[in-house]
């Protein structure tokens, strides 16, 4: 029977989150090992040049695979790290896999109003378990509630083929039974407060897997220097 972890951690552009001062790195390598999962999702993933980033020299180092998704272009250097068309890099997903993998494509989850990132897309791979192919989607949903997150929910559940084994990561901005709502063929693989890392009151941050997959284990992480908490489970099917 295929098994394996998974984790999902939104980064935050590799900046610690309040009450730290603006724009102070954590140590975004370290986070990454603490996840200890052969399958990571990271969220928020900054490239400063648009092409390479401090995700990428870890990949590397680690001997894991990246593939990477772009939101849009963004800057680490205002008040606060966002999406703007007059970034100096970009921001994005990235899917980390120490077992074979293969980029599939990108789910539209856009155009969404009051979205910074108007072509907003989910990064669709699938990675090869004992022989076993599982697809894997790494989501990082809009935060413009309340119509944002249902609106691209809808678009996420309607858009991913429905036989095989499958899990969705990533950050949703949104809240686990609302989640659950607009993905019905789905159940939650981690059930725990995420956000902010630091005193955290709500589940954000998800794995979803179909109904039939087994869940060994999971877990919240501790706070790892971001403004979420990273999520983790054991799967099998």
């Amino acid at each position: 029977m295929p098994d394996l972890t998974l984790a999902a951690f939104n980064s935050h552009y590799g900046l610690c989150a309040p009450p730290h001062p603006p724009r102070t790195p954590y140590d975004v390598p370290a986070a990454i090992r603490r996840l200890a999962a052969d399958i990571i999702v990271i969220e928020e993933l900054w490239r400063p040049d648009g092409v390479h980033g401090i995700v990428d020299d870890v990949a590397a180092e680690l001997g894991l695979d990246l593939v990477y998704e772009q939101t849009g272009r963004a800057t680490a250097i205002k008040r606060w790290p966002h999406i703007t068309p007059r970034g100096e890099g970009s921001v994005g997903i990235a899917v980390l896999s120490a077992l074979p993998m293969r980029r599939v494509g990108a789910i539209r989850l856009g155009p969404t109003p009051g979205d910074p990132a108007p072509n907003r897309t989910a990064l669709h791979v699938e990675v090869t378990v004992e022989g076993e192919p599982l697809q894997v989607i790494a989501v990082h949903l809009t935060s413009r509630l309340p119509f944002g997150p249902p609106l691209q929910l809808r678009r996420l559940a309607g858009a991913i083929p429905e036989d095989g084994a499958a899990v969705v990561a990533g950050d949703c901005n949104f809240w686990g039974f609302g989640v659950r709502a607009f993905m019905r063929r789905w159940k939650r693989a981690v059930r725990g407060r995420t956000w902010p890392a630091r005193h955290p009151h709500s589940q954000i941050d998800h794995v979803l897997v179909r109904p039939w997959m087994h869940v060994r284990a999971s877990e919240v992480l501790p706070d790892l220097g971001s403004d979420h908490r990273p999520v983790r489970a054991a799967i099998g099917w």
